[in-house]
């Protein structure tokens, strides 16, 4: 039997709009120096160079940031935890999918390590489904609190506007192929911020009260 605390808080959805400004502002400032830099020189759009990795550094922080919450969750906050296990796993995957792992050196031993840290990855989302299938009594309920959330409103925003680079990068949209490449680096790296943004703040959900954890 699963009971709650009728005495504690609901998240403070007051955070939402600060959280949101930060990272608007954020991006923005982001976007603009990344125009600026890339009228000066193109290549700070191309694989590897400024652009993406500073994306890659807004996905290590969000990864590091997401994974000390979920560390530092009590026993009672089962939810709360997988959600951060979950935001790590996402902000790492794409950390992963920007990173050209076989493209840092010549030796065919690149190419095998990025294999493993994608099975790996695998591995561990496997493990990721089956522990919240196994809790899913306890997470299932409270979906609609995980979804209003300011942490989940910023992922979903930061994983948005990484889908909306796709358009540029298959060229949907007509545009010149340098302009279109920074177009769809400059959504990445905004969403990157927005992912980034997102795991400033614990998950502000109600703790699990559980009668019986087994």
């Amino acid at each position: 039997m699963t009971t709650t605390n009728k005495n504690t808080d609901w998240p403070v959805y007051g955070r939402t709009v600060p959280q949101l400004l930060i990272s608007i502002t954020l991006a923005l400032v982001c976007a603009l120096v990344a125009n600026r830099l890339w009228q000066q020189d193109m290549t700070v759009t191309y694989e590897n160079r400024l652009i993406e990795n500073s994306q890659v550094l807004f996905l290590i922080l969000a990864t590091a940031l997401h994974t000390l919450h979920a560390s530092r969750q009590q026993a009672d906050a089962l939810t709360s935890r997988v959600c951060h296990q979950v935001l790590a796993m996402l902000c790492l995957s794409i950390m992963v999918r920007e990173i050209d792992i076989d493209k840092l050196g010549p030796q065919a031993g690149w190419a095998l390590a990025e294999n493993l840290i994608r099975v790996v990855g695998g591995l561990v989302w496997l493990w990721l489904l089956v522990l919240i299938y196994q809790k899913r009594r306890w997470h299932w309920p409270r979906r609609g609190e995980i979804l209003a959330t300011p942490t989940s409103l910023l992922t979903g925003a930061g994983v948005l506007l990484y889908m909306a680079s796709w358009f540029f990068d298959k060229s949907v949209v007509p545009l010149a192929s340098a302009p279109s490449q920074l177009w769809e680096e400059t959504l990445q790296l905004s969403g990157t911020i927005f992912l980034f943004t997102a795991g400033l703040h614990q998950i502000p959900l109600r703790k699990n009260y559980l009668a019986d954890a087994s």
